[in-house]
């Protein structure tokens, strides 16, 4: 994907910042910005690094931003210690790190947690992906589209299961019985499904590590934190999808039991470990060959018969849903979008792919490219899976540079226009 950079000369006065967000006044911002740059700074030792750096604070809604220093284009007007201007519309408003004005930030979606803890472990958790090319880390996009097939849903909701018990265990021993376990079906999964082990470490390599990081840098004691990481397990069985999310659960939990035995366990981590490995190493997993009635018998421990009836009926819906999807983006008039030089942000919970030739659906994101910025707020879109197209239904209305259809808005660029094929298939093309 491409980083985008950015030019936008704007000055926010004071009285409009402060009518937007009455609760967090300029003096609010700055402590919020000092709690972050103390929180690096105590963590040092975590990577030898301090990983304060630029930080923008961004409205989704009037794209004003608050930042802790001023960009190299100096796009941004200081005022009572901020700086202060609007992001560009072509940049996505997301929690992540983008390139603009000249400098790496860690941009934050307003508002802000309320608890210091979650808020400082936000915003440390975008300072860590600024800093991981720094650190040596380099990531290639990969698929894990099994993750929303049943058995890998299984497997997963298993290996989740056994790390919240792993948690709530009385004794570190059966805590590690029960990691041994979580391993088990973490590695039965890997054995469906060709390829999973190398999609899932490339994610969690890019996501479990920088949420360790931000948990690390939180300020939670031990027994707070491990509250915390049971109440994240809890609720992860609620979200539509595992897709993209399951990073942000597993490695923060393994990590929590590495830290007791080696706290820097993550320096001996680069982007070549194999982190599965890693931790059936660390964890003294049994490497026997893995026959599957001893897999179901153990899963008899984690319920594992009622999370199987449950993915059988979700596989039932979700089979009807996926040819929908098929129908609305691949047979009915639909829009076709080439993809040159992509900005992408999406929904983590919103993700359902197809078949391995047909692509994924994003339920909502934001691309911006040469062309212009789509929004597709509901309805979906359908990425295939080159990533070099984006599919939405047809276009309703065409005011100018202006596109509209269900759930959908494109903002073009002059230069370019709507064009209706044969057999109801829209593209964009230049003038």
């Amino acid at each position: 994907m491409k980083n985008l950079i950015g030019i936008w000369l704007m000055s926010i006065c004071v009285q409009a910042v402060s009518a937007q967000y009455p609760q967090l006044p300029a003096d609010s911002i700055l402590l919020y910005f000092a709690q972050t740059q103390e929180a690096t700074r105590a963590c040092f030792s975590l990577w030898n690094k301090d990983l304060y750096g630029p930080i923008m604070l961004v409205d989704s809604n009037t794209r004003e931003l608050f930042a802790n220093v001023r960009d190299r284009k100096h796009s941004l007007t200081p005022s009572e210690g901020l700086y202060k201007g609007l992001l560009p519309e072509e940049i996505p408003v997301s929690n992540t790190n983008v390139e603009w004005g000249g400098l790496q930030w860690a941009m934050i979606t307003l508002p802000l947690p309320h608890n210091r803890f979650d808020r400082v472990e936000l915003m440390t958790h975008e300072l860590f992906h600024c800093a991981q090319s720094s650190l040596g880390f380099h990531f290639q996009r990969e698929e894990n589209s099994h993750l929303d097939r049943r058995e890998g849903r299984i497997y997963l909701r298993l290996e989740l299961e056994a790390l919240y018990q792993a948690l709530s265990a009385g004794r570190y021993t059966r805590s590690v019985e029960h990691l041994q376990n979580a391993l088990l079906f973490r590695k039965y999964r890997h054995q469906l499904y060709r390829g999973s082990e190398t999609a899932e470490n490339q994610l969690e390599l890019l996501e479990g590590l920088a949420t360790y990081t931000g948990q690390m840098m939180s300020g939670r004691d031990k027994w707070q934190w491990r509250d915390y990481l049971m109440a994240r397990l809890q609720a992860f069985g609620k979200n539509r999808s595992f897709v993209r999310t399951f990073a942000y659960e597993t490695i923060p939990v393994y990590g929590f039991f590495l830290y007791q035995k080696e706290n820097q366990w993550n320096k001996r981590v680069d982007s070549d470990t194999d982190l599965t490995e890693f931790f059936v190493e660390a964890f003294h997993m049994d490497k026997r060959i893995l026959l599957q009635s001893y897999v179901k018998q153990v899963a008899e421990e984690y319920n594992g018969r009622k999370i199987a009836d449950e993915e059988l009926k979700r596989e039932l819906s979700n089979n009807a849903r996926q040819d929908i999807y098929r129908e609305k983006f691949l047979n009915e008039p639909h829009l076709e979008i080439r993809l040159e030089e992509m900005d992408l942000s999406y929904d983590l919970d919103g993700v359902f792919p197809l078949d391995e030739d047909e692509g994924t659906v994003y339920l909502s994101l934001q691309i911006s490219d040469r062309w212009g910025v789509l929004h597709v707020d509901k309805g979906g879109a359908l990425m295939r899976s080159d990533w070099r197209w984006v599919i939405v239904s047809r276009p309703l209305e065409i005011d100018g540079n202006r596109v509209t259809g269900e759930g959908w808005t494109l903002n073009m660029k002059d230069g370019y226009y709507i064009e209706e094929t044969a057999g109801g298939v829209y593209l964009i093309s230049r003038k």
